[in-house]
């Protein structure tokens, strides 16, 4: 029969609707198209997207791995049974809430209960396939309220027997089967059939389908055999088919992931809060924003980061009691906003109050504050002078300010003509409108989203922190560029020097190397948010020194950072500035 060329597919496809499949009736060929990849770069590929189905649909969230058999005639067959099968999903419920969306019994799920294993027919296979491994996974989407989660069956035959490696000339066939009964229970982020056949055989990659009802009837195989190309089932095999063949290929050519995720915070726990907050506040947010800025990029990235850190925090710490943390820089307030209708304890802190601080509620409101944070140990004396005039308080300098006209704020003792404001160290130190982190309690969490001038201050100022960087700024406040670390020049075959190679991976870098180096035991973790500025640096634990060594320490890292000359400068100036936006 001749073949059909599919115009909305590139020209690499071929449209099979017509054809006979070489698996034999019932089954329904959609698509083909031939590739230069072995058998045994399709097994890896595959093996990679069944475990991460996200990849193949940005609906599905990810995929927990609740049964697996492996057939190994040498070896023996081996099989793993998870202990979340006989358990639904568990989306944490969210503190301080009279909202009961987010309970279990109103995730939409389909038959989680059963976790059997299912088969296709291969009776009529021209292709000798056997068995190499059973998996059963529960596909989770990113939305449980609105789009079901199910378990599905993923099979994997080969045309050769045990593990001896696959030949360039052996086929493989991978199979999803999702467990539900009829196209009707068909959850969105799926075609609408019985079992998709992925098929590598004789240097070629096709999609094929096999309806529901195949046993008794031929009216779903006919169904598909008339559907138009535009038609969503046929438009998502050919989805399907250009993703396996990229992934193949680019096992063939040895591609790496770039960064790894989930290294501090398990990504299920990770993603069940994600849900339940995002359930919980993103669309009330979205829709009372006030910025000028994206909504859905700054809500759901923060909602992100507040899943992280509760996650986080409930492996670091007892209770929600057991610490506060502090926001600083803390823009727009919704980080805190969140975090504090959750339950936790702590203020925001930036140098300008935003518009949307005053559509929060008073308890959060009460929790932001408009504050310049310097360090203190700008402002006071050396150690040493400390330890033998204990009754200086002060390191006697002054800071001049343009003001632009503008009268000096309370901080200031002189106001200069030409609307030059004088700040003395002193002044500075005692002003409300100066945050020094010195009063902050012992127990506190700083952190540091996208913080700028902060950044590199952050893991100087002695409690637990963690720290995202975002714009590139020495410990003066200046712009700067950091040069990347003389191993990552040293091998740029690797992939981690492919990453921090960047003026960004730099940057990251350089934070963490300021965080080594003041004692803490340093975690990083590249964050599941829409940002490509999202790797965190971590310090939770350190090294126990005196305030004065920690002092010195710090002073040692200014001297040869070039120092912080204009940082107190550039500071007070930014209440005279318009804020900035990310």
């Amino acid at each position: 029969m001749s073949e059909e060329r599919d115009t909305s597919g590139s020209p690499g496809e071929t449209l099979l609707i017509s054809e006979q499949s070489v698996l034999g009736d019932p089954w329904v060929p959609i698509y083909k198209r031939a590739v230069d990849f072995d058998a045994h770069h399709f097994e890896t590929a595959m093996a990679n997207l069944i475990r991460q189905p996200n990849i193949n649909s940005t609906v599905i969230l990810r995929a927990d791995i609740l049964k697996e058999n492996v057939y190994d005639p040498e070896k023996g067959d081996t099989m793993f049974v998870s202990k979340m099968i006989d358990k639904v999903p568990d989306f944490p419920s969210t503190s301080n809430s009279d909202d009961n969306s987010h309970k279990t019994d109103l995730i939409l799920h389909r038959y989680l209960d059963d976790a059997t294993f299912r088969s296709i027919p291969t009776e009529n296979c021209s292709v000798n396939l056997v068995s190499k491994c059973e998996i059963v996974r529960r596909i989770i989407p990113r939305n449980p309220f609105k789009d079901h989660i199910i378990n599905q069956t993923c099979l994997v035959l080969t045309s050769q027997e045990g593990d001896k490696g696959l030949k360039s000339d052996d086929s493989v066939l991978v199979v999803y089967i999702p467990h539900i009964k009829s196209s009707e229970e068909t959850p969105f982020y799926l075609p609408p059939v019985y079992a998709v056949g992925i098929l590598y055989h004789q240097g070629s990659l096709s999609i094929q389908y096999l309806g529901f009802n195949y046993e008794k009837s031929n009216d779903e195989t006919t169904l598909l055999r008339n559907m138009d190309p535009a038609e969503r089932p046929i438009r998502i095999a050919l989805r399907l088919l250009q993703t396996s063949a990229k992934h193949s290929l680019g096992a063939k050519t040895g591609y790496e992931k770039r960064v790894n995720h989930d290294m501090v915070v398990p990504k299920t726990a990770f993603q069940n809060r994600y849900i339940s907050l995002k359930k919980k506040y993103s669309s009330k947010l979205v829709n009372q924003w006030c910025e000028s800025t994206d909504p859905k990029k700054h809500v759901f990235e923060d909602l992100a980061i507040a899943a992280f850190l509760i996650e986080f925090w409930s492996l670091k710490y007892k209770d929600s009691h057991s610490f506060e943390f502090r926001d600083l820089g803390c823009g727009n307030g919704l980080l805190v906003y969140i975090l504090i209708n959750e339950g936790y304890r702590g203020i925001g802190i930036d140098a300008r109050a935003r518009k949307s601080w005053a559509i929060y509620p008073k308890e959060v409101q009460d929790c932001l504050k408009e504050q310049v944070i310097i360090p203190s140990i700008l402002l006071r004396p050396h150690p040493a002078v400390s330890r033998i005039a204990p009754h200086v308080t002060d390191n006697g300098r002054y800071y001049q300010v343009a003001v632009q006209g503008e009268t000096a704020s309370q901080s200031s003792e002189v106001m200069a003509p030409g609307g030059i404001a004088y700040y003395s160290s002193s002044s500075l130190l005692s002003s409300p409108q100066v945050c020094t982190t010195d009063d902050f309690p012992k127990d506190t969490f700083i952190i540091g989203n996208h913080s700028d001038e902060l950044t590199c201050w952050i893991p100087l100022l002695g409690y637990s922190f963690m720290v995202i960087p975002c714009c590139s700024h020495a410990l003066s406040g200046a712009k700067a560029r950091y040069s990347p670390r003389k191993a990552a020049r040293a091998s740029k075959s690797s992939s981690t020097s492919t990453v921090n190679s960047s003026t960004y991976g730099a940057l990251v870098d350089h934070v963490e190397d300021l965080a080594v180096q003041m004692g803490w035991d340093v975690e990083k973790e590249m964050l599941r948010i829409p940002s490509t500025r999202n790797a965190a640096i971590i310090g939770s634990s350190k090294k126990e020194i005196s305030d004065e060594a920690w002092q010195t320490r710090v002073l040692d890292i200014l001297a040869l950072s070039g120092g912080a000359e204009g940082f107190v400068e550039n500071s007070m100036a930014l209440t005279k500035r318009a804020p900035r936006n990310h």
